[in-house]
């Protein structure tokens, strides 16, 4: 999108000089006439800032427009065995064994409702998914889990994309005075099984 603004001023001051000049209200030299055209040239001026203001604002999405925040999965260890991150980029991976648990914050814009949190992967074989949506106060004194995914293993390695809303509130509040955080657990995969997450999705609506 292109803006073509532009001002040309129309008041040029002429210097009054001392014992030459009489200065007067009226007059093409006159207070009245200098302050008119000062008084266009502002008037302006404020128009071409109403201009703005509009260009800007159509610009914003409408309140309650949904949007969504979209994550790699850089989970960080948070049991016994933790997701292999390291062995491709953006990617979480089961590692050597039969579970694996992480956890990755997650910051989102205050005022505004969560609609949905939204998992990506893979889980070929007999290992059952955990995702959570939880949510942290900063003072330590709850926890809460706003969503829960529980995705089952499949018999091939076809990618999952499965999403759920708040539980019990199909809007949660976000709460200025909390942390918010993804957790993920795998438990009972086989020594082979083929289980990958690839991705995170958060729709929200601002306020």
């Amino acid at each position: 999108m292109a803006f073509s603004l532009s001002f040309n001023r129309t008041f040029k001051h002429q210097p009054w000089v001392d014992a030459v000049d009489r200065v007067a209200a009226g007059g093409d030299n006159g207070f009245n006439v200098r302050f008119q055209r000062l008084e266009a040239d502002l008037d302006k001026i404020s128009g071409l800032f109403t201009e703005v203001t509009a260009a800007l604002n159509s610009l914003l999405p409408a309140p309650g427009t949904e949007k969504s925040i979209r994550l790699a999965p850089f989970l960080t260890g948070t049991g016994p065995t933790a997701w292999d991150t390291s062995s491709q980029a953006g990617l979480a991976k089961k590692p050597p064994g039969t579970s694996a648990q992480g956890a990755m914050p997650l910051t989102l814009p205050v005022p505004g409702v969560i609609s949905s949190f939204r998992v990506f992967g893979k889980n070929k074989g007999s290992g059952t998914l955990f995702f959570d949506l939880m949510r942290a106060k900063l003072d330590g004194s709850s926890q809460d889990r706003l969503v829960r995914i529980v995705v089952s293993g499949q018999a091939t390695d076809a990618p999952f994309s499965d999403a759920r809303p708040p539980i019990g509130d199909p809007e949660a509040e976000i709460d200025p005075n909390a942390g918010y955080f993804i957790a993920t657990s795998l438990v009972g995969a086989g020594n082979n099984d083929t289980v990958v997450i690839t991705g995170f999705q958060v729709t929200y609506k601002e306020r």
